[in-house]
């Protein structure tokens, strides 16, 4: 290994950069729906000689900020195919998503590399300084701007149960923690100041650790036991309807009869809960009395339709992408709007400046974005349905943020509806059901998602599902509701409190290690 970092070392700056971009790309393999574990060593070990043969700060910046930029690039495509929906009014801005919004996110983990670069740390030193400093700005990125914390490290576990199960205790800035620590530790075999018993050892504690969170977690699928709330059948419906064709006024009622058919509970089937996917009525229904009691027909006795529908304030311009719980007698019971909006998706951000410097004129795209509104802070996150549980509701993307999932609140599981028809056929969908199993195993608690696209499941509280619908594909579920876990999981007791105390530990640990390097 030793030669293969003195090659490294002697390459020009501009053929590390691009070293580190294919390294970057690699890192995508590793995420879903591909889960090809093995490149994270090679990529993060490959990034750390590279960070180790430079010499000023504007090296060890943009060594991250192109290894990131690999990584986000081949890691978010899919959000440019959102964009060739409607090609002719958003091909302008389809280099946003592509390239820009990369290299932006890249600025963050060029932070990173920086910050290892800065401490002057050495061998397993540097390792600790690099794996800390890489997730708090990976923290960062989850809280920037809004945020947007996806495709972290940790969701290459997503495809591996016993390991996810570890996010039950430490969340997934935990996991993706012990991730990169443990991708970066084959490093020490390429560094001449640190001896091979050195990294020897290293290395075997890693296999240790690694095997030991995989057994903890095989032990604890292998105990656990899952039940279900009694008389509480749902019916999950998903209606493959191609986004092209989701708003074209003329097919909207032929929208609406497709997931209504697919809802109907024939002679022998025992559904008393139908649940939709994000915006599946295309109509503002609770302005609209009549849809109401039209689709209360097909209600279940004693049970409701909940269903994703925009919901238009009637004496203003407002209006909210929701959740709308219908009852049997066509009745709205409750509603839940979604409260984290996606940037430049459901709202456009600095819309007056954009006005103010004719970008709008420009780039007529732009103006003609529209703007949900967001529910003041009071607004309620659990929903109630008449003879279930109480639910909390995450409208698509909200359900990447792990601590807006129980700030304060109490629930029994977890209500997702989206629409990735958005993104096709890519790895977007896959990564975000990737994202729902860890809620579930976070939380301790069953996550219900319907999607209109896919991918729609029953999960039970350890993140394995227990039904769902392959992507692109019209089709129901039926099956019961699970119970969470019997106690509260550690991470829903104290959140992020514990990766960030981790964290803090990690740099720590990387300082005094440095500096005692330096003593002697």
């Amino acid at each position: 290994m030793k030669a293969v970092s003195s090659w490294i070392s002697a390459l020009s700056f501009l053929k590390k950069s691009l070293l580190a971009f294919v390294l970057g790309l690699a890192i995508a393999a590793a995420l879903p729906p591909l889960h090809l574990i093995f490149l994270l060593p090679v990529s993060f070990t490959g990034l750390l000689w590279i960070l180790s043969s430079v010499s000023t700060r504007k090296q060890a910046f943009f060594v991250g900020w192109w290894f990131a930029w690999g990584q986000f690039i081949a890691g978010l495509y899919w959000i440019g195919v959102a964009f060739t929906i409607d090609a002719e009014t958003h091909a302008l801005l389809l280099p946003l998503p592509i390239l820009v919004l990369p290299a932006f996110l890249a600025i963050l983990s060029g932070g990173a590399t920086l910050a290892t670069h800065l401490t002057r740390a050495r061998s397993l030193a540097r390792i600790f300084v690099f794996s800390g400093s890489w997730l708090l700005f990976e923290y960062i990125r989850g809280v920037l701007f809004t945020g947007f914390p996806w495709n972290l490290i940790g969701y290459s576990w997503s495809a591996f149960p016993p390991v996810l199960q570890s996010t039950a205790y430490f969340g997934i800035y935990g996991l993706t923690l012990f991730t990169v620590f443990l991708a970066s530790l084959p490093a020490l075999f390429g560094e001449t100041e640190t001896p091979n018993r050195t990294a020897g050892i290293s290395l075997i504690t890693c296999v240790g650790v690694l095997l030991a969170i995989y057994g903890a977690g095989a032990v604890r699928l292998h105990t656990s036991s899952v039940t279900y709330f009694a008389d509480a059948p749902i019916r999950l419906v998903q209606p493959n309807i191609r986004q092209i064709d989701k708003w074209k006024p003329d097919l909207l009622l032929d929208h609406l009869r497709k997931i209504v058919a697919l809802s109907v509970i024939e002679e022998g089937e025992k559904p008393r809960y139908l649940i939709w996917p994000e915006t599946a009525v295309p109509y503002y229904l609770t302005t609209a009395p009549a849809l109401q009691k039209e689709l209360a027909r097909i209600v279940p006795s004693s049970g409701a339709i909940i269903t994703g529908a925009p919901r238009r304030d009637p004496e203003s311009s407002r209006y909210w992408n929701s959740l709308q719980v219908l009852g049997e007698r066509g009745d709205i019971l409750d509603i839940y709007d979604k409260q984290h909006l996606v940037p430049y998706g459901e709202y456009m951000p600095f819309r007056s400046v954009m006005v103010a410097t004719g970008l709008t004129d420009v780039i007529p795209a732009l103006d003609r974005m529209s703007d949900f509104a967001t529910p003041d802070k009071s607004a309620r996150k659990v929903v109630s349905v008449p003879g279930l549980p109480p639910a909390r509701v995450m409208i698509c993307y909200e359900i990447a943020f792990p601590w807006e999932v129980a700030p304060k609140t109490a629930f029994s599981w977890i209500i997702n509806i989206t629409n990735d028809g958005w993104f096709g056929n890519t790895s977007g969908p896959y990564q975000h059901f990737a994202i729902t199993r860890t809620r579930a195993v976070e939380q301790g608690v069953p996550v219900v998602r319907a999607a209109n696209t896919g991918i729609s499941a029953i999960i039970d509280p350890y993140g394995r599902v227990e039904q769902q619908l392959a992507l692109n594909k019209a089709g129901i579920i039926d099956g019961e509701l699970p119970l969470p876990i019997a106690a509260r999981t550690v991470y829903s007791r104290y959140g992020e409190k514990i990766p960030v105390m981790m964290v803090l530990m990690f740099i720590a640990t990387g300082v005094f290690l440095a500096w005692r390097s330096s003593k002697t």
